[in-house]
């Protein structure tokens, strides 16, 4: 495999989009103009704080931003593509040895070369035993060695096959590890020193006001933002007061009900799909409910539920009813997957034949908040399950203690848990996967056949043939019926007529160096 195209697309549970495995919510104002010697601001709202600053070792909500102050090796694209980064090209030897080609004479934000030996360091700080600590240790636990081969080039030996090494590194960022060590971990996250286009001026303890300064030494380097200053403001209404108020240039994710009130004021409305599906887990671990238990009950659940009124009634048709697990520019993605039909009578018999014909009782627990119109999206599906017989009471939790539950699967009592599937880290459908695994510590689902397929796909080296058990995974966990898909997200930005050009960008990782600006506010 070998790349030599230069990184051109910009960027965003984050998620998000900061989305980390969620989707924020953003709404984003700026002060424009074309001139790169002219200051040019701009001012983002956001609906959730980014906690943890600029740290690139931690597991934070504020990882959206990373890109932005950062580089990685790597970066999946938007059609889920693997294109370069820091790295201009690279190729595997079939078996465990990767080289990488690194972009010449770029610099980190203070100066020092971004070579090979700091690329090393970078590595091996964040793999082996010592990497166990940190949060990217997730993407670099199969890299058993790194070495310089020549300033420009690197050496990456695996403890096994990994075809997914290439994709995991956009989401391992590059910093000085000097710099680091010089002031340490707290300080270097408020003051961090990266070869992105932007560095930290200020960031709060709370994560509510986030305050970036362009670097001008940046390969990446913005032509037209110089300042990106970001408030929180959680309410919804009061973010779309203030685009009314023309007190934003662009707003992301706005609610799909409020798109004709912003077209009305001026703005552009762009709608573009992202590589997360909304859905809801139907946990078969632990206590779960003993009806989730019949793979034929968790069929008829899917059958219940009108995706269709969904995407046209709730979402006025900006997202598309969810098919199968993965978006449709994600490996494994299958087209002749057939999806479940809004068929409710077939439920019912369905439930009947599992010897459940007056129905049964479920508790949900859901993250609200985090993408357009999602507590009315729940309670259709409530709504609908009804209609079958099934009772479901949902009750919502904040970001964070959703989040905490969610990474030790301290579900006691819970039979349906809210989900926003995403491929945005590796462009395709293994992350999702494997959090359906018998082996991940947060999976609600355990079936050994798609273990053993997942493992096959990670070790397969063909493309071709990984694909192919991709889709195979993907068809069997359709089958099995452990997820009620609902909806393909998409991001919904409102675009005043003071921007020139908004790059589509891989979804949770913002570049806001791609923006071009018309005018002075």
């Amino acid at each position: 495999m070998a790349h030599s195209s230069d990184l051109r697309d910009g960027v965003s549970t984050g998620s998000s989009a900061g989305v980390r495995v969620l989707v924020l919510i953003l709404g984003l104002t700026w002060v424009a103009t074309p001139s790169v010697g002219h200051a040019a601001s701009i001012h983002l709202t956001a609906s959730a704080p980014w906690r943890f600053f600029a740290d690139p070792l931690a597991d934070a909500t504020g990882s959206a931003l990373l890109p932005a102050v950062f580089d990685a090796l790597t970066v999946v694209e938007t059609d889920g593509s693997v294109q370069p980064a820091l790295a201009e090209s690279w190729h595997n030897d079939g078996d465990r040895v990767w080289t990488f080609k690194l972009r010449p004479n770029v610099v980190f934000s203070d100066g020092t070369p971004v070579d090979a030996n700091a690329v090393v360091e970078c590595l091996s700080m964040q793999s082996g035993e010592d990497g166990k600590v940190y949060a990217p240790y997730l993407y670099t636990s199969e890299i058993a060695g790194v070495r310089a081969l020549s300033d420009t080039e690197i050496e990456i030996t695996t403890h096994r096959k990994d075809a997914l090494l290439d994709r995991k590194l956009s989401s391992v960022s590059i910093f000085s590890v000097a710099a680091l060590n010089r002031i340490g971990r707290p300080d270097f996250a408020r003051a961090p020193v990266g070869s992105g286009p932007f560095t930290p001026e200020s960031w709060s303890r709370d994560g509510t006001r986030v305050v970036l300064q362009r670097v001008p030494s940046s390969w990446r380097v913005s032509s037209h933002v110089e300042r990106v200053e970001i408030a929180v403001i959680t309410d919804a209404t009061a973010r779309l007061q203030n685009i009314l108020s023309d007190g934003t240039d662009i707003s992301m994710n706005i609610d799909p009900d409020v798109i004709s009130t912003v077209e009305d004021a001026g703005y552009r409305v762009s709608v573009r799909p992202g590589p997360v599906i909304i859905g809801l887990l139907l946990r078969t671990t632990g206590d779960a409910a003993a009806p989730l238990l019949d793979r034929r009950v968790r069929r008829a659940l899917n059958m219940a539920v009108n995706r269709d009124s969904i995407s046209q009634n709730i979402l006025r048709g900006t997202m598309p009813p969810a098919t199968q697990l993965a978006t449709p520019e994600a490996l494994g993605y299958d087209p002749a997957i057939e999806p479940y039909a809004f068929d409710p009578d077939r439920a019912r018999n369905m439930l009947a034949d599992a010897g459940y014909p007056q129905g049964f009782d479920l508790t949900a627990t859901v993250m609200t908040g985090q993408f357009p119109a999602d507590t009315l999206i729940y309670q259709q599906v409530a709504q609908d399950l009804r209609a079958i017989g099934v009772n479901i009471t949902i009750g919502s939790l904040p970001v964070i203690e959703f989040i905490r539950r969610r990474s030790v699967n301290a579900w006691e009592g819970i039979d349906v848990i809210s989900s926003l599937s995403s491929h945005y880290r590796q462009g395709d459908i293994s992350g999702a996967a494997e959090l359906l695994s018998c082996t991940d510590v947060r999976s609600t689902f355990c079936d050994p056949e798609t273990d053993d397929l997942l493992k096959r796909s990670h070790q397969e080296m063909n493309p071709a043939a990984r694909e192919d058990l991709l889709k195979t995974v993907n068809a069997r966990i359709h089958d099995l019926a452990p997820i009620m898909v609902i909806a393909q997200y998409a991001s919904i930005e409102a675009l005043s007529p003071r921007i020139a050009a908004f790059p589509e960008y891989p979804l949770g990782k913002m570049r806001f160096e791609r923006i071009e600006l018309t005018q002075d506010r």
